[in-house]
């Protein structure tokens, strides 16, 4: 069992929002294990901009799509690109399945959904395991 944060549909979605070709990007990472489940937590903009902002001071250089000179602002730049990234996660949801979680909810609800997703999907996992 592998739980990790940002798997290849972070890159997806970012190579894309970047100008990537979607199929060409998809073709790059086809080496990616498929996971058994995948979550995509899902935020508004603006909900996320307040919460990266009352956390640190300001966005991070690329966070922000600064690099792509979509605005010389990067309060403006990054919610253009991380519009595009969002755009592209909701595209990938029916494609690879992902399994969407309310990030607006409290922390202990997400937690508590999470954790029933995992655990029925790992007692699938064992109820197909060849019984000795």
């Amino acid at each position: 069992m592998v739980l990790c944060d940002r798997y290849v549909y972070t890159a997806f979605a970012r190579d894309v929002a970047r100008g990537m070709d979607r199929t060409w990007v998809r073709d790059l990472y086809r080496f990616a294990a498929t996971p058994a489940v995948a979550f995509y937590f899902r935020v508004p903009l603006e909900t996320a901009i307040g919460r990266l902002v009352g956390a640190r001071d300001g966005f991070k250089f690329y966070e922000a799509g600064l690099d792509l000179g979509l605005s010389d602002d990067p309060t403006e730049s990054f919610r253009l690109f991380q519009g595009r990234i969002i755009d592209e996660y909701e595209k990938m949801i029916p494609e690879f399945g992902l399994t969407v979680v309310d990030a607006t909810l409290p922390v202990e609800v997400q937690q508590t959904q999470v954790r029933q997703i995992v655990t029925n999907h790992l007692e699938r996992a064992t109820n197909l395991r060849v019984k000795p």
